[in-house]
């Protein structure tokens, strides 16, 4: 992946602890993968939908 391109994280809609996951908005089309929070306390599953 080219360095001048913008990546967005993922955030938690939970707890919002950003994730250590990231993307880039102009080549991506997502739905249907699920993922669990890593935050601390918060732990819950849920899908990532781009």
């Amino acid at each position: 992946m080219d360095n001048n391109k913008k990546r967005i994280k993922i955030v938690c809609p939970y707890c919002g602890y950003k994730m250590p996951i990231a993307y880039d908005p102009a080549r991506v089309v997502c739905q249907g993968v699920y993922i669990q929070c890593k935050g601390r306390k918060c732990k819950k599953e849920f899908e990532i939908r781009i």
